[in-house]
């Protein structure tokens, strides 16, 4: 589900030559301005912890469900429930 941001993600070494990915950098900014346009989304209980099932809902395939849910300031996908909105970006 999360296949193509986390390998956007920067890498790093540790003192013993482990790479590590950082995880604590967004994979974008919502303040740049790169995404002006987008739907507004009511979940109902069909989508409850589902973002794989929102995104394919909005976008006919799963690969963007981590993509939704932090555009939508979203960090855990086991916290959507019924009746919250979430933001989804136009292609």
């Amino acid at each position: 589900m999360f296949n193509y941001t986390l390998d956007t993600k920067k890498q790093i070494q540790d003192r013993n030559g482990n790479t590590i990915v950082d995880l604590t950098k967004s994979i974008f900014s919502r303040q740049s301005g790169a995404v002006n346009d987008y739907e507004i989304m009511k979940m109902d209980e069909m989508f409850h912890m589902r973002p794989d099932l929102v995104s394919q809902a909005a976008y006919e395939t799963d690969q963007y469900a981590e993509l939704i849910l932090k555009f939508s300031g979203i960090s855990n996908p086991f916290t959507l429930d019924d009746d919250d909105v979430l933001m989804i970006p136009n292609d």
